[in-house]
């Protein structure tokens, strides 16, 4: 069991935050606000919403999204398949606006030039750029990233580490990525250490 203490934090929009442990936690965290776990005690509030009272469905397409450090593609598919696909699953709809919206996103992830081809085809930051595509097909607001770079080599890092704060930045995002790279971390605009079972929030 994990238990936080004097965990009263706040989140802004449009900001990048970095989870960064010393302990144990970062996963916890993590899997409490994907609602995979539920908390003991207290609770989680979105746009004044308890995240206990948000549908699995209402969760995954219009309040928050993720991606993983492993990607998870569906690697015999194209990039746009696969955001496609996640469109469907998340909302269950597909049609002409979300081939737009995901041809859209891979032109801001810069992968128009391999919106068609195999995602096993690509490097690793390629696909990860995939991956951030395809968390955002959905409305939501809110991005976890969890080991984000962590099977990167430092140029992709930068890559994803830049890339992600411009969605922050210019879309209103808050990224929340989890991460034991200094170098991805040093992009933040806030760092949230997770220390002897206390969340401490640092500008």
């Amino acid at each position: 069991m994990v238990a936080f203490v004097h965990a009263d934090t706040r989140i802004t929009a449009g900001y990048r935050y970095t989870t960064l442990t010393d302990a144990t936690g970062k996963t916890t965290l993590f899997r409490i606000l994907a609602r995979e776990l539920e908390p003991d005690a207290g609770k989680i509030v979105i746009a004044g919403k308890d995240l206990a009272s948000i549908s699995p469905r209402e969760l995954r397409a219009s309040v928050m999204c993720r991606i993983f450090q492993d990607y998870l593609l569906i690697p015999f598919l194209s990039p746009l398949d696969n955001l496609l696909l996640a469109a469907e699953i998340t909302t269950g709809r597909s049609g002409k606006k979300d081939k737009k919206r995901a041809l859209e996103l891979l032109d801001r992830v810069g992968l128009t030039e391999h919106a068609y081809r195999n995602v096993d085809l690509l490097s690793g930051g390629e696909q990860q750029r995939v991956a951030i595509a395809r968390a955002l097909m959905g409305s939501a607001r809110i991005l976890l990233a969890d080991e984000p770079t962590g099977a990167l080599d430092r140029d992709n890092t930068e890559h994803i580490a830049l890339l992600l704060a411009d969605l922050a930045h210019e879309e209103g995002l808050i990224v929340i990525a989890g991460t034991h790279d200094s170098q991805f971390a040093a992009h933040a605009d806030a760092i949230v250490r997770i220390s002897e079972h206390q969340l401490i929030l640092e500008s």
